[in-house]
């Protein structure tokens, strides 16, 4: 076949390509639409045989109609308090979700109507959540001091029957960003709060207040002045020797003036529980320099008297803390009042001689001397 009949018959051939898919085309359009409707052209790449006209265009999507949504969109959507209080009470297995939850919480506190915020405190009956719901309420009181904020929880808390409610109100009381218990001690509608509660028959409000002190404390390492003394009042007045010892061990009293220190030094010599005369004693270790002097001389004077063995072992500590290698002839003194305690006065002098600047180091080196003996046990 010659060179001219081949070209013939390959233009032929795309010619009847050329047709056959803008026929194709043409047919899936119309099978789309619906009948009846006019078509627009369909456009085709490819060209006709005849010379090169193109096929008819792609017909245009034809308009959605708008109408109403549907029912179920237009369902009214809980408020954001609502859902993350939801949100909060699901996550009681995760405490980091609980913590990015709370987060969102402070998020939106300030734009949050105050009376919201009060109803779900009073309609919530789980413990933890309503610790939660109370801490974020207190909140308030960092953002606008208004102590209004605080008394509403003490009054909740006066009113509320369950003991685990009522000290989980307490312990929100530790996102007050100024000690709660200082605060609180300063005006008379709201001075008799804590003394109510170290009196409280229900041991976890008592252990809430301890708590609290202990937090506070830890916030200026134990030197708040306020919190020192408010903690010893407390100490004074509770009639649970665990409360008052806790009390007592919540903070450094070294910011505390000489009336706060005169109330430990009675509850060393007067106490009847060995472990508030204990706790004391350890206090005591921890008074200002120009307390010193006189609380040196009270602690080896009731380390003559003293019965328990666990009290003049905590006698002997501060004795230590207090003096530090100045100790060592006060100490030496104390040998054979009772030879049962030699040997705990002997670790001491041991470790005195190594002269230790800081208190932090004397102890650390008790510590290791008393992990050696337990490995040798």
């Amino acid at each position: 076949m010659s060179t001219g009949a081949n070209k013939k018959w390959v233009g032929v051939g795309a010619g009847l390509i050329a047709v056959l898919a803008g026929l194709m085309v043409w047919l899936s359009g119309r099978g789309n639409a619906p009948s009846g409707e006019p078509r627009a052209p369909v456009a085709s790449d490819g060209a006709s045989a005849g010379g090169g006209q193109k096929a008819p265009a792609t017909p245009a999507p034809a308009p959605v109609a708008k109408g109403p949504p549907p029912q179920d969109m237009l369902r009214a959507v809980p408020c954001e308090l609502d859902s993350l209080v939801e949100e909060y009470r699901q996550g009681k297995g995760s405490p980091a979700w609980r913590r990015y939850v709370m987060e969102q919480l402070r998020g939106i506190l300030e734009n949050l109507p105050p009376e919201q915020l009060w109803a779900k405190v009073e309609a919530e009956q789980d413990p933890e959540v309503l610790e939660a719901l109370t801490a974020l309420w207190v909140m308030r009181f960092n953002l606008t001091g208004n102590r209004e904020v605080l008394e509403r929880v003490l009054d909740k808390a006066g009113r509320e029957t369950d003991p685990g409610r009522k000290a989980v109100m307490v312990r929100a009381l530790r996102a007050s960003d100024e000690p709660a218990s200082e605060v609180l001690a300063k005006a008379e509608s709201t001075r008799q709060a804590y003394r109510q509660w170290v009196k409280d028959p229900a041991p976890e409000v008592r252990e809430a207040v301890v708590g609290n002190l202990t937090d506070e404390a830890a916030r200026n390492f134990g030197r708040f002045q306020g919190v020192a003394e408010q903690a010893v009042a407390l100490a004074s007045e509770a009639s649970d020797p665990k409360t008052a010892a806790g009390l007592l061990s919540a903070s450094s009293i070294e910011a505390a003036r000489t009336p706060a220190v005169d109330s430990v030094r009675q509850l060393l010599e007067k106490s009847e529980h060995p472990e508030v005369r204990a706790a004391a004693a350890k206090a005591l270790g921890t008074v200002q320099v120009g307390e010193t002097g006189r609380t040196m001389k009270a602690l080896t004077e009731r380390f003559a008297t003293e019965g328990s063995r666990e009290v003049r072992g905590a006698i002997l500590e501060s004795i230590s803390r207090l003096g530090l290698s100045g100790a060592v002839p006060v100490l030496q003194k104390l040998k054979g009042v009772d030879p049962a305690m030699d040997g705990e006065i002997d670790t001491w002098l041991t470790l005195l001689a190594s002269q230790p600047q800081t208190w932090n180091l004397l102890l650390r080196d008790k510590q290791a001397l008393e992990h050696g003996w337990g490995q040798k046990g």
